[in-house]
């Protein structure tokens, strides 16, 4: 069994049928990066957008690897730099799938998985990557954003996953005040969107209150994926 997480349903549901149609015997389920996907079924392989690496799913996923130790793991993502890719290999991702990729190298990364071996886009060994000269926000450190207090106060709080709504209640302002807020801390961190910002959020946290610990599992540790370095798991 195969389960895709990706919150762009067009995508998900044309996977789905390619695989389902070109590798005998396989069973596609489908989750968005909102749903609480089935952990009680044992995936052969779980194959998670990048922009769906929250906590919720992480834990889903640290879920289905106490369930199943064998599960196959992959990140699939539209970046084709070098970074992004050895970051979710080192991270204890079994592969890292480019979501651009002809329908037959969809296939082969599958089917590499499937087997047991590790799988990367054929242009990493090429040297074909593609580097953004803008600065990554994965260099960025708290003490050099200059948030102001009331960013300061929502930062944790994002990272969390609450809603505007749930932030105002806590920090008792009222919710237009806390959008305003949200959407400069959003820019701030060089979030694309709000699920993005929890993840830059977490690893800022993490990052000032943890430096002098080692984490006893790497599995799941990433460094860099589009400016993010989650340390969850």
């Amino acid at each position: 069994m195969i389960l895709l997480i990706d919150e762009h349903g067009v995508y998900r549901s044309g996977l789905r049928e390619l695989i389902e149609t070109k590798i005998e015997r396989a069973t596609v389920f489908e989750a968005s990066e909102a749903e609480r996907f089935a952990t009680n079924h044992c995936y052969d392989l779980i194959l998670v957008d990048s922009g769906c690496l929250n906590f919720r799913v992480l834990e889903l996923l640290k879920e289905a690897l106490a369930l199943r130790p064998e599960t196959r793991f992959a990140v699939m993502s539209a970046s084709n730099t070098r970074s992004d890719v050895l970051s979710c290999l080192s991270a204890g991702f079994h592969g890292f799938v480019h979501k651009l990729q002809s329908d037959d190298e969809l296939l082969t990364a599958i089917t590499d998985l499937l087997s047991g071996r590790i799988y990367v886009p054929r242009w990493l060994a090429d040297g074909h990557d593609s580097t953004s000269d803008t600065p990554s926000a994965v260099n960025i450190e708290l003490e050099t954003l200059r948030l102001t207090r009331r960013q300061n106060d929502i930062l944790p709080l994002i990272a969390q996953g609450m809603s505007n709504k749930e932030i105002s209640r806590h920090l008792n302002i009222a919710e237009g005040t806390t959008k305003i807020h949200t959407a400069a801390l959003l820019r701030a961190l060089g979030a694309r969107n709000r699920t993005e910002a929890a993840f830059i959020a977490a690893k800022l946290i993490r990052s000032t209150t943890q430096t002098s610990a080692r984490f006893k599992s790497k599995r799941f540790v990433i460094k860099g994926m589009s400016g993010v370095r989650m340390t969850s798991l």
